[in-house]
């Protein structure tokens, strides 16, 4: 019987370290079940060095910096390439130029929900979720559906739904104009002092914009959190909520899957570069934005690409960025 219990608590004590999309059954509330895929394949590799609480040098860079030379090679009208871990710029160009974030907006919406909500509770969404745009990604909840802040969130990260940014928010704040005071305060309490946000999935609004270093801090403090990193590093996440209606209830089936073309293996990394994942955005207006963490030499860096016109454009310059990260630890030395 003591050598069944042992064996018991082993494999307890395994399935707790498993990383990648994997929830712990029971975190959340009954009101709903938990379906992951186990193929083994879904999975990314997550940064075991980042940990809740991860401390970083913060990068400074001057209004009157230069850009970085070569700079004329990108085709984003802004970029950066920061090492995370010591706060050092390896790559600029205009990175305090204002420019419309577009859904690169849902990392804030993502860190006010890790950071002051209940990760482990359920929302009954209201009309937060009606979005009266064309041609927008939504992940079709609707109004009374029982939704984990968990799906939200992947939802938000992972579909880039309009619609589950929205719920996302709201487990942080009570209305939608509250959460937006919230995403201000929280920017502006990391030093980016250069952006202004009115929503909480970055469709247009004159009024709604940021910049690329504002950008990197914002990014650089939702790294912090676990949660964070297992979903932009997750490959395909698959879920279920409770979907009420006037007449029964329902049982609704979610799958989100990881579109970053590095991580999904149809474009190679430099030897030596693992990238983790990242943030896409775009509207018509924002063009196309990218904001990405990479590990290698055993430091995380964070690369940024904002406004480039076209999906290729925008992954030939974080190639191009990517080219940029000392990709050994002689190399780093000698660029130190």
């Amino acid at each position: 019987m003591k050598k069944i219990t042992t064996i018991l608590l082993s494999v307890i004590l395994v399935m707790a370290f498993l990383c990648g999309c994997k929830k712990e059954e029971g975190t959340m509330s009954n009101e709903y079940t938990v379906t992951i895929d186990n193929n083994n394949d879904v999975y990314a590799e997550v940064p075991l060095t980042y940990t809740e609480g991860f401390a970083s040098d913060i990068a400074v860079i001057g209004e009157n910096d230069f850009n970085t030379e070569g700079s004329e090679a990108l085709h984003s009208e802004s970029a950066l390439l920061i090492d995370a871990s010591t706060g050092k710029v390896l790559f600029m160009k205009n990175p305090h130029k204002k420019q419309y974030p577009a859904s690169t907006t849902k990392v804030l919406t993502s860190l006010i929900a890790l950071k002051y909500g209940d990760k482990s509770s359920v929302r009954k969404v209201g009309d937060e979720v009606i979005i009266n745009e064309s041609n927008v990604i939504l992940c079709d909840y609707r109004m009374g559906d029982l939704i984990p802040m968990d799906i939200a969130l992947h939802g938000s990260l992972m579909m880039s739904g309009n619609d589950a940014a929205a719920v996302l928010a709201l487990f942080a704040a009570p209305t939608l104009s509250e959460a937006a005071d919230l995403m201000n305060k929280e920017a502006a309490s990391l030093g980016a002092t250069n952006s202004n946000f009115v929503n909480p999935h970055g469709l247009y609004d004159e009024n709604h914009y940021t910049t690329a270093y504002d950008l990197y801090l914002i990014f650089n403090e939702a790294i912090k959190y676990p949660e964070f990193i297992n979903t932009i590093a997750c490959k395909k996440y698959t879920n279920n909520f409770v979907r009420k209606t006037t007449y029964k209830e329902y049982t609704i089936g979610c799958t989100y899957s990881n579109t970053n073309q590095y991580v999904t293996g149809v474009l190679p990394t430099p030897p030596g570069i693992h990238v983790v994942g990242g943030k896409a955005g775009y509207t018509e207006l924002a063009r196309r934005s990218y904001v990405m963490l990479a590990n290698a030499n055993g430091h995380q860096y964070i690369i940024i690409t904002m406004r480039s016109d076209s999906v290729d454009e925008m992954y030939a310059d974080l190639t191009y960025l990517l080219n940029k990260i000392p990709n050994n630890d002689k190399n780093y030395a000698d660029n130190e």
